[in-house]
């Protein structure tokens, strides 16, 4: 399963297809029976509708027929929901193309994406720790770990595993059903340590807030060789609460530094517009005063910086690294971006299922950056990411007091 994605402004639909589900059987064997009935009809609407939508009309030059009779038996005879889902997106991923992926409501995902492309809100509250990443046979691999979560209150590394929640097989959201008072044990499996446990309580939040307040929780100002140093890490590029926060954040509390480190690593892409305004408006400070106050207030934000860059950086904060890249307002520190660059929309699969669909192909300076992505300045391979020896992190400081001591 990939972890994702972004909407354009010109491609958000939310289609309800289908009413699937009906009434419990009472023996096993109905059951049985009745859960591939269900699975056959999920896997043809999915099939239908990635060939109805997909945005090349080839299908990216696989023959989508044959495909579909390759995974219809093994999809409709799955033993479990997770299984039929880990089928559907083995078939999905013969495509090669990013933004296609199928969720249900035990993924973040699927209540992220439901509240991008419906445009109805926030959507509903759900119990998460704050990890993203993709599973495999061996468990949930972590990729990142939101600011000021659960998580990371609780020591979780990236590329962890995660195994299983309360002895249930761990999943984002759907491990967590009990409440977000309860107390959790985590099994998982951390590269060459092993296997241990660890207690843990989820947050109780809609999915964009969870990136929002990770945002809001990142800022911070680094002090290193008297060099004043601001930092944020732009969680999601999903609406305009997240420009307003970086917008606030470069022109409140890091105004007064000397550079920026601008972290544009893993999470949600969004809208690719706007976002970078306040760092090429005038640094202009606006002074009111009244004969009961005096306001300070800046225009923009005009000093060096660096933006962190690696293989979860997809969609939209693609195109934002581009634009710093392309300007030279930045020096892009750590590894090439997903090139996961596509206009996508969603279809729901019942009622707790929904398919991610590539519907436009995108050009920036007439270069497709699908399977391509933004390469960095300075290559800084990943190293201990999120956590207080980050290989990439330390770099970026170090490249930006380097280059802020040639004003000093």
């Amino acid at each position: 399963m990939q972890t994702i994605h972004s909407t354009w402004r010109a491609v958000v639909l939310l289609s309800i297809v289908g009413a699937i589900g009906a009434a419990s059987p009472k023996s096993p064997e109905d059951r049985v029976a009745a859960q591939q009935s269900d699975f056959s009809r999920r896997f043809d609407i999915i099939w239908r509708e990635t060939r109805n939508r997909f945005y090349d009309p080839n299908m990216n030059g696989r023959d989508w027929q044959a495909i579909g009779d390759q995974y219809r038996p093994t999809a409709a005879s799955a033993k479990s929901a997770q299984e039929f889902q880990e089928t559907i997106n083995r078939m999905l991923g013969e495509l090669r193309a990013s933004h296609l992926g199928y969720y249900t409501d035990q993924d973040l995902e699927y209540f992220l994406l439901g509240s991008i492309f419906n445009r109805e809100g926030p959507g509903r509250k759900v119990n998460h720790i704050g990890v993203t990443g993709v599973r495999d046979k061996d468990g949930f691999e972590v990729r990142a770990i939101l600011d000021g979560s659960p998580a990371a209150a609780a020591g979780i590394r990236v590329g962890d595993r995660l195994l299983t929640a309360n002895g249930r097989r761990f999943s984002t959201v759907g491990s967590f059903a009990a409440g977000p008072d309860e107390e959790y044990t985590i099994t998982l499996n951390r590269p060459g340590t092993g296997r241990s446990s660890i207690k843990i309580t989820p947050n109780n939040e809609t999915a964009q807030a969870s990136f929002l307040s990770a945002t809001r929780s990142s800022i911070r100002i680094i002090e290193r060789d008297r060099c004043r140093i601001g930092y944020i890490h732009l969680w999601c590029m999903t609406s305009d609460t997240f420009k307003k926060t970086l917008d606030d954040a470069l022109t409140g509390p890091l105004q007064k530094t000397d550079g920026l480190i601008l972290d544009l690593r893993d999470g949600f892409g969004g809208s690719p517009f706007n976002f970078a305004d306040a760092l090429f408006r005038p640094a202009i400070e606006w002074e009111e005063v009244n004969r009961n106050r005096r306001n300070v207030s800046h225009t923009g934000y005009g000093k060096p910086m660096v933006a962190l860059i690696n293989q979860g950086t997809r969609s939209a904060k693609e195109f934002f690294a581009y634009e710093l890249k392309k300007t030279h307002r930045a020096i892009l520190v750590g590894t090439n971006t997903a090139g996961a660059f596509l206009g996508a929309n969603a279809v729901r699969i019942g009622d707790d299922g929904l398919l991610e669909i590539p519907v436009a192909d995108l050009n920036v300076d007439g270069k497709r950056l699908e399977g391509v992505g933004v390469s960095p300045d300075i290559i800084e391979k990943p190293m201990e990411t999120y956590g207080p020896k980050d290989g990439q992190h330390n770099r970026a400081i170090e490249v930006l007091v380097n280059r802020l001591k040639q004003f000093i």
